[in-house]
């Protein structure tokens, strides 16, 4: 994982870094299929062949029922004002039209995945920056308050640190956002990491009659090679708008891929949670802290969910740019902190970010060639003759 100087992006540094012997770079699912999800894969002509006998409209249907069954998202199960994308960035580009078509300023959470910021910016959209911080709390009042943005868009739980709203605190924020006209945003697309299942997102949003876009995906939960799908869940009053747009960019994700998650749903659904998704990644956590312990790094985030690991540059000699070319250097690639702060990159030179879903002897194999680069005694002496 070689880089001359700064990238402009991050989704640069994570193509570089699928490259690498080991990938930590991007926060999709690359862990390996488990035993029951192995089942799936050898039915794959099966799937193929029904996937043709059956509608569209059946097959888009059943998908959303079964990922908004297993949200524990109850109000949004059987909701007509959906529209089904190829990816979160298929449906956040349409969110960036919609909002620039409307010249809505818009109040943008940092630090967060910085294609968001670079999207919204290509569409045209007027930015300005939102701490986590400023959603809880006074912060939330002045924020919303008569100079606050038209938009505010969030992630939760945040990528890349796990931050996340109670139920009270986003019963609050939504309320405030309707009182204030706010339109709400939310992308939801590592929601099955947190305990967002255990009450319903969509029923409160509905109930306080605020205008809102939701986002939500696939691809950063199940290790299907890509195939993804993502749900651009709107308010009654906004559906039209963004129907327009979607038109414009797509007939329909292929029924193939819906069934397929479907089936993945099902099984999660089936062996819930823990089993499929999250134990995985809190395995790959521990075996990451103890490797971090005594080096260069620690954690930022006390305990997250999230499947990824946010991460504090201790060794005031080193810069995020300058441990990801090391560990780089060694095979294993990662991001660099500064993009997430897209307004203010100074901030994020201090982190470091690693994806967790992978397979764990992959990981641990990763982690113990980190550990040889990240407490080399001679470590700031390496980075500072670069």
């Amino acid at each position: 994982m070689k880089t001359r100087g700064r990238l402009p992006n991050l989704t640069q540094y994570e193509r570089l870094g699928i490259d690498c012997e080991f990938n930590l770079a991007d926060g999709h699912a690359h862990q390996f299929q488990d035993r029951v999800q192995q089942l799936i894969i050898q039915q794959l002509p099966l799937l193929f062949s029904e996937s043709e006998r059956h509608s569209q409209w059946d097959l888009e249907q059943e998908f959303q029922r079964r990922f908004y069954g297993l949200a524990g998202q109850s109000t949004a199960i059987d909701r007509p004002h959906t529209l089904l994308c190829q990816s979160a960035s298929m449906s956040i580009d349409l969110v960036a039209a919609f909002l620039s078509a409307r010249g809505t300023p818009v109040g943008l959470l940092q630090p967060c995945f910085d294609n968001l910021s670079g999207i919204l910016r290509r569409r045209g959209a007027a930015l300005r920056p939102v701490a986590e911080r400023e959603l809880t709390g006074p912060g939330l009042e002045r924020l919303l308050g008569p100079s606050g943005p038209g938009a505010l868009f969030l992630t939760l739980p945040n990528n890349p640190t796990g931050f996340a709203l109670s139920e009270p605190e986003f019963v609050h924020l939504v309320q405030r956002c309707a009182a204030t006209r706010t339109l709400v945003v939310v992308d939801w697309t590592f929601r099955f990491y947190g305990d967002y299942e255990r009450w319903d997102q969509y029923a409160i949003l509905e109930r306080s009659g605020v205008s809102y876009l939701c986002v939500e995906d696939t691809g950063k939960t199940w290790p299907t090679l890509e195939m993804k799908c993502s749900i651009l869940a709107t308010s009654r009053d906004l559906h039209e708008s963004l129907y327009e747009l979607h038109n414009d960019m797509l007939l329909n994700v292929s029924p193939f891929v819906l069934h397929l998650m479907s089936r993945y749903l099902e099984d999660s659904g089936r062996r819930g949670l823990e089993a499929t998704v999250r134990r995985l990644v809190r395995r790959n956590r521990a075996v990451l802290r103890r490797t971090l312990a005594g080096t260069v790094l620690a954690p930022a985030q006390p305990a997250p969910t999230i499947s990824v690991e946010w991460t504090h540059i201790i060794s005031p000699t080193l810069t995020a740019l300058d441990v990801v070319r090391l560990l780089g250097e060694a095979g294993v690639g990662i991001l660099p902190g500064d993009h997430f702060y897209w307004d203010d990159p100074a901030i994020g030179s201090r982190y470091v970010r690693f994806a967790l879903a992978r397979d764990p002897a992959v990981f641990a194999a990763a982690c113990a060639r980190m550990r040889a680069v990240l407490i080399a005694d001679s470590l700031p002496q390496r980075t500072g003759a670069a």
